[in-house]
């Protein structure tokens, strides 16, 4: 059963960017890529963090009438998860399984987009690892996608949100996308 998103406000919410980030995802998976493989498993990464970002979002408009009043400002992930699972009358546990995930690849994509530079005479070692090496190793673009999957899952399961897991392959800005 395909339903649209319930509109909160002014415009109607019937294309959730989530969901083509998480192409994205499937996309960075697909082996005949022709973006450099260092860069791979990053664009897999941040291509994640949208995704998850914007079902989120999707997520909180659904289960809050304020969430367009909350979402102004600087609003960490952690704390949007808790305004959602308190809507819910649910708990979010952060210490452990995927939101421990979500919330560990959240903290990686800041360290791409805000790197800390550092001194390698000041620190005494011989290399200072790249942030690319270390999602390379850490959250290959499988991982990423494992992350997005189990994150959007729970997510939609634990709101009974389930018929919104792929509502932009219902429906686009400008009609049908597939």
């Amino acid at each position: 059963m395909n339903k649209k998103i319930i509109p909160r406000g002014k415009y109607e919410l019937i294309h959730n960017p989530g969901d083509d980030f998480k192409e994205l995802v499937y996309w960075m998976n697909d082996k005949e890529s022709h973006i450099p493989p260092y860069f791979i498993p990053v664009l897999a990464l941040l291509g994640t963090c949208f995704a998850i970002e914007g079902y989120i979002n999707m997520v909180g408009q659904q289960v809050d009438p304020d969430w367009s009043k909350f979402e102004r400002g600087h609003i960490t992930l952690k704390d949007r998860l808790e305004r959602i699972y308190s809507r819910i009358n649910k708990t979010l546990i952060c210490g452990n399984g995927i939101w421990q995930n979500v919330l560990e690849i959240f903290k990686i994509r800041i360290e791409i987009v805000h790197p800390t530079y550092r001194n390698q005479e000041e620190i005494r070692t011989e290399a200072i690892p790249d942030i690319f090496d270390i999602v390379k190793k850490k959250y290959p673009q499988s991982k990423s996608r494992e992350i997005l999957e189990n994150a959007i899952d729970t997510l939609l399961k634990d709101t009974d949100l389930n018929h919104l897991k792929d509502i932009g392959k219902i429906e686009g800005y400008s009609g049908p996308i597939r």
